[in-house]
């Protein structure tokens, strides 16, 4: 594979490709998978370790001196990408292979919500309240919600995006004159 000036564009593929294959094993595996709080942090993790690989692939293409405008570029390459494929997964995961998903995510927030407020010690009424709530949102995936989640990714990732510029960042050695 020849060398890109961008490697955000290849690790923003392959970011993509490996977290659709783990949606794929994670709804194989039961809706108390695909939902579960951890599958979601594990993925997050593992996304972030993509960006960081593109950032220091585009360090060590350019010697190893980079500053922070040099090394968002590739990063948040690799989450747009990556994003932008993932959403397109879940879109036709949720309105083509398994259309009764969406009800399936709102049965489980309701009784995850549940679980948790009555482990708070939560008073009945709020409880109750709080699952009214739910039941009214509206679960169904469209092209605009999907369009508007995904926008929503990408401006939290441009966030994650400039922190890892900041750690990864580092300026060449000043020289001194004598």
């Amino acid at each position: 594979m020849q060398q890109s000036s961008n490697p955000g564009i290849k690790w923003g593929i392959v970011s993509g490709l490996v977290l659709i294959l783990l949606n794929v094993i994670s709804w194989v595996a039961g809706s108390d998978v695909l939902f579960a709080w951890w599958n979601g942090v594990c993925q997050l993790v593992l996304f972030i370790v993509f960006g960081v690989l593109a950032g220091k692939e585009r360090k060590k293409q350019i010697g190893g001196y980079i500053g922070f405008k040099e090394l968002i570029k590739p990063v948040f390459t690799t989450f747009v990408i990556g994003l932008l494929m993932v959403s397109v997964y879940q879109f036709i995961l949720y309105k083509l292979i398994d259309p009764h998903l969406s009800e399936t995510l709102k049965e489980h927030t309701l009784g995850m919500t549940e679980r948790i407020l009555t482990r708070m010690k939560a008073p009945q009424e709020e409880i109750d309240k709080q699952l009214d709530s739910i039941n009214a949102t509206d679960f169904s995936v469209t092209i605009a919600k999907s369009l508007m989640d995904y926008l929503k990714s990408v401006t939290f990732y441009f966030a994650i995006s400039a922190i890892i510029s900041l750690i990864l960042r580092k300026k060449a050695p000043e020289q001194q004159h004598i």
